[in-house]
């Protein structure tokens, strides 16, 4: 079995290739997303391991890339966040596996095998917070719990932390103000924000956009309006 280790930080990388290797398995690693894109390119690997907040790119973007150009390689998150939506939104992407950053390396190569044989696996502490938050909304009659994002929802989400107004958003995507109002609603309760910025913010710390992706991106494009239009 060929596993690629995608991890900006060096002795996280050394760790999970230990335990790895110690495993008797095939281990290459790449410091970046991009660089682990084009190593899978090159060595064609049967199960990917990166965290979903690499510096470089946006995980959730990450997944889909390595889902849509090999549908059959098995990935496996790592994330510091036990939050369904961004759960969610990675298994939708295409994720594997999903588990928490300090994983025990024994859970780690559990994770691994089964991913590898096709079977998906949640860290059980994911699915607990999970759970308890499902008992705890339900036993207060309001049962919200954060979902995975829609595409137009990722569009609007990524249009705010560029700075537009819901105006300029509406202009941009061929809908009405009101409209956006709608999903920067459903983004507030998704993410657990309490305003735009905050939506900002728990978006970037939860892995759904990356910085430097979404300035190159949104810079970019043509066709957007410009700020004092």
């Amino acid at each position: 079995m060929r596993v690629l280790i995608i991890e900006d930080l060096p002795i996280v990388r050394l760790g999970i290739k230990t335990a790895i290797s110690q495993a008797n398995l095939e281990a290459s690693e790449a410091d970046s997303g991009v660089k682990g894109l084009e190593s899978i390119r090159h060595s064609q690997p049967d199960v990917v391991i990166f965290k979903i907040n690499l510096p470089d790119v946006s995980g959730i973007d990450l997944i889909t890339a390595i889902h849509t150009e090999f549908p059959n390689l098995k990935i496996i998150v790592l994330s510091a966040h036990s939050d369904e939506g961004l759960l969610k939104s990675a298994f939708n992407s295409g994720a594997t596996s999903y588990l928490l950053e300090d994983t025990d390396p024994e859970i780690l190569l559990y994770a691994i095998k089964m991913s590898y044989e096709g079977q998906s696996w949640i860290d059980p502490r994911v699915s607990r917070a999970i759970l308890d938050m499902e008992s705890e909304n339900s036993s207060k009659g309001k049962r919200k719990l954060r979902e995975s994002l829609t595409p137009m929802e990722m569009k609007v989400l990524k249009l705010m932390a560029f700075g537009f107004s819901n105006e300029k958003i509406a202009s941009k995507l061929h809908v009405s103000a009101g409209s956006i109002r709608g999903y920067t609603n459903s983004l507030n309760l998704k993410l657990g924000s309490q305003n735009r910025p905050h939506a900002v913010f728990r978006a970037i710390s939860l892995g759904y956009i990356n910085c430097k992706l979404l300035l190159e991106e949104i810079a970019g494009s043509e066709n957007l309006p410009s700020f004092d239009s």
